[in-house]
Order: structure tokens, then sequence, then C-alpha cells
């Protein structure tokens, strides 16, 4: 599974190589429309749009008829039964386009979410370190709480002493970020080589980051791949950091960005598929 997302990353890579350098807004826009023109294009090509024009036409035609004929009980019920039976056909010839699409554009948003879902720590600002232990690698959590310590690069500062909870295997730190640029964290247990690593974001240009860097063989890790996973026979689990989630403005709601995405997409979807004469 890793040397999947690790080629997902390095695809995410090469199509997000113009983020950062404007705004995320922007960003967000230029993507959806890219996406729009891509989707209709695959949605043309690869459905029957002659059957889905027609099946469409005869479902309005139905939904007419009732209006027409709304005082005769079996003619308002037989048109019905066709407008369920035609949406159901509609939908036939719509579902392989759709699959075709859906690896895509789950890609697109690991991409989103990897880096414009959270903001970046701001210098002076300050957040919390989670490591938690894994049972299942480290039988005895409870005695290990006490041997994990937290190793800073140059530009973080840990501002309170840790904060262990020796029954759930989960130690916390408060730290600061006193210094833009490239940073890291490293969690290690006393006594022992094992070090885990995670990259801190500090600016917009950070390539991809989230706030969690887990084992590869978890769901979360599915979810947010944009660090490399912590290997299977460590005696952590997790190690994650509590970035502020991003929301962008769009007619008075902050929203996330990928819901952002979708909104964009299917407005610039509308807009241009008379242009490119598109039945949907």
């Amino acid at each position: 599974m890793g040397s999947v997302f690790l080629v997902v990353n390095k695809f995410s890579d090469v199509i997000a190589w113009p983020f950062g350098r404007t705004p995320a807004i922007f960003d967000l826009a230029l993507l959806s429309l890219t996406c729009a023109f891509c989707m209709l294009n695959i949605f043309k090509r690869f459905s029957n749009q002659e059957k889905i024009k027609r099946v469409r036409s005869k479902i309005f035609g139905y939904f007419l008829e009732i209006g027409i004929y709304r005082d005769q009980f079996a003619r308002v019920l037989s048109s019905q039964g066709n407008i369920l039976k035609h949406t159901l056909i509609y939908l036939r010839y719509m579902w392989p386009p759709f699959l075709m699409m859906l690896i895509p554009v789950l890609m697109v948003c690991m991409l989103i979410e990897g880096r414009l879902g959270y903001l970046p720590i701001q210098v002076d600002k300050s957040f919390i370190v989670h490591a938690a232990l894994d049972s299942k690698t480290a039988p005895s959590t409870a005695s290990l709480v006490s041997q994990v310590r937290c190793e800073t690069s140059a530009g973080i500062l840990l501002e309170t002493p840790p904060l262990r909870l020796a029954a759930d295997g989960d130690v916390y730190w408060r730290a600061r970020l006193t210094k833009a640029g490239p940073q890291h964290i490293a969690v290690t247990i006393g006594g022992s080589e094992e070090v885990v690593r995670k990259k801190i974001a500090t600016d917009g240009k950070q390539a991809r980051f989230s706030p969690l860097k887990t084992k590869e063989n978890t769901w979360n890790y599915v979810l947010q791949p944009a660090e490399t996973p912590i290997p299977p026979d460590s005696h952590f689990k997790s190690v994650s950091v509590d970035y502020v989630p991003a929301a962008y403005p769009l007619l008075g709601w902050d929203i996330s960005p990928v819901i952002y995405f979708f909104i964009l997409t299917m407005v610039f979807g509308f807009i241009l598929k008379p242009f490119m004469k598109v039945n949907i």
C-alpha cells in the first residue's frame, strides 16, 4: 500500500506544482475549472450521449403529462411509473463514466486536503504535539510512556513538560514556532534507537502536509498519506500536530477546501456544458 500512495503522492506533486505561488482561492478555482473541463470530456467520451438525451427528454415529457392530465388518476399514475422506469435507465447510462472519474476525483481531493486543508503554523504560535504508542507492538505501553521523549529542530521550542497518560499510552507537549523555514519534531523512546520524525509546515509554499503521521496499515494513512508511514514494527502508532483546519469564504459561509472544490467544479461544469455540447 505504501508504494501505491508513494506513486499517488509523486503524481499529485506534478499536478500541484503551481500551488503556493498564487492565493489559495485562485488555486482552488483553477483546479476546479481544469477538473470540470476534464470531467466533461471524459463523460462525453465514455457515455452514450444520444440515449441520455432521449431518456432525459422522455422524463421531462412525463412530468409535463402529469401537469396536463392531473385530473386523470390512472394517467398520472402511469406517468409516475414511467418517470421511475426511465430514471433508472438514465442512471444506468450515467454510472460507467462516473466510475471512471471516481479514482481521479479522489486523488484530487487528497491533493487538496494535503496542501490546502490545513493552515501552516505561524511564527510565535503555539501548537500541540501528540505521540501515541501502539499496544500491538508495545504491550507494556504504561511502562514505556515515561520513556518517550520529544526533540525539535532549532526553530521550535517546547513550552511545557510532557503530559503523560500511562493508561492510554499517549504523550502530549505544547510547542511554539520561533523561526520560519523547514522544521521538524522527532519522538523517541529512551534506550532505543527508534526515532519517528514529523515535518512541521510553516508557510504556504510547504509541500503536502497533514496533521497525522501513522502506520500504513491504518485507515488514517489512506486518508492522510502526505508523509512516509511509520514502520509497522514501531512502538509508536502515530505522531500528530494540531494544525488549524483551513476554511475559505463562499457566500457568507466558511467552508472546507474540498467542499469548495466540489461547488466550484459543478458551477464551472454547468457553465462549460453547453459550449462543449455535453448531455448530462
